[in-house]
């Protein structure tokens, strides 16, 4: 297996397709696999390790998830809660019908919507109205990035609500800041901060020492540099490249993400702002592995866990995923992807497999099966799951 996930990773660095990547796969509890090639600072020349900081982007989901079943479980909150009940802007809404026209929704959208991307919502996307909307919203949000003035989570939260919806609530799939809306009401039921939240209930108890919206001055050496791939460098204007030619470094912001991560944000996105490494995360997702408890703490029960990694979507909503994701076999349900049909999927699966993945390539799976945590890190722009993930999956799967 490292034979092969090496000169796999060397195609790929040799091509300027990626700078650099880690694996981390654990088994029965323990770890199996290690393996980093290339660079998380090419210039600088720092290798990957598993102690990077990355930009963790839609990785942050399944984190967002676990925190609204904390609440769930302590009936708090419910799925079927609208929304409008702890965001305001929510009640009332409208969505764009198919002539174009604005309808008031036929029901309110539910906190269960929001976990299954179900709601309407969108992310910023010129090509259809509400997502010109939302684009609205985000340009506000990086204007205002490093100022005084940033917009907070519940700001963003308030916002996005006053949009008009791609669709009625619950008819539809879209791929959305459905997860920022959730961060926001967790804030509300909790009574605290987004990241206070995570670090009292998930992190602190689960020793993720180094996960959290921002990294600290003495820090900064050990975070990966981003990076556009070679196929992707011509695909925009010269003066609108937010990134070097020599370098290919990428040094834009992205969903309201300051890429420099040096600053505490006011918006602590709950769908893309997290930055972590593949051993913090590890810890996380051994404790969903296990039914909820790892390293001497519960964070959730067996019951929840099972319903936070088993529920699925609508059979309308998943058509609509499975139109906007290469990925047959795989259904949707709270903020991740649960392998559901093998014989579909285009790479080997473990029935049951469920986890996410982030807009700069960084890659989690959990096996049950197999009793398996696969975990990637890169930091390569526009990625999610590509080529390059598939291949590590069919090379692990096979062998483990």
């Amino acid at each position: 297996m490292r034979e092969k996930l090496e000169k796999l990773l060397d195609r790929y660095i040799g091509s300027d397709e990626i700078s650099g990547a880690s694996v981390l796969l654990y088994k029965d509890g323990r770890e199996y696999l290690s393996l980093q090639k290339g660079y998380a600072d090419t210039m600088a020349g720092i290798p990957y390790s598993n102690d990077t900081l990355i930009r963790l982007y839609s990785m942050t989901k399944p984190i967002t998830s676990a925190a609204v079943m904390i609440l769930i479980e302590r009936g708090l909150l419910e799925r079927l809660d609208p929304v409008s009940d702890f965001i305001p802007s929510f009640a009332s809404q409208r969505y764009y019908a198919p002539d174009g026209r604005k309808k008031p929704v036929s029901r309110p959208m539910t906190i269960g919507d929001l976990l299954d991307m179900t709601g309407g919502m969108s992310y910023p996307d010129e090509s259809t109205p509400a997502g010109a909307d939302a684009g609205l919203v985000f340009r506000d949000i990086e204007e205002r990035l490093g100022t005084k003035n940033e917009m907070t989570t519940q700001e963003v939260a308030y916002a996005l609500g006053s949009c008009t919806l791609a669709f009625d609530p619950g008819t539809d799939y879209l791929y959305s800041t459905c997860a920022d809306i959730l961060g926001a009401v967790v804030e509300k039921v909790s009574g605290m901060k987004f990241s206070l939240f995570l670090k009292k209930e998930i992190f602190d108890p689960l020793g993720m020492e180094d996960t959290g919206f921002m990294v600290p001055r003495d820090r900064q050496d050990r975070l990966a540099r981003s990076y556009v791939p070679a196929s992707h460098m011509f695909n925009t204007p010269s003066n609108e490249r937010p990134y070097t030619d020599d370098s290919h470094e990428y040094t834009g912001n992205n969903l309201g993400i300051l890429s420099r991560m040096d600053t505490a944000p006011a918006f602590e996105s709950g769908g893309a702002g997290l930055v972590s490494t593949l051993n913090d995360y590890m810890r996380f997702a051994q404790m969903l592995l296990n039914g909820g408890s790892a390293y001497g703490h519960r964070i959730l029960s067996p019951s929840t866990i099972e319903f936070m990694t088993t529920h699925r979507c609508s059979s309308v909503a998943e058509e609509g995923f499975h139109k906007r994701f290469e990925l047959d076999g795989f259904s949707y349900g709270n903020l991740l992807r649960i392998g559901v049909s093998p014989e579909l999927c285009d790479t080997l699966m473990s029935r049951g497999e469920y986890g996410w993945d982030g807009w700069l390539g960084p890659y989690f799976a959990n096996l049950p099966d197999l009793n398996a945590t696969l975990l990637i890190a890169m930091q390569r722009t526009n990625s999610g799951t590509f080529s390059l993930t598939r291949r590590i999956r069919n090379i692990v799967l096979a062998q483990i």
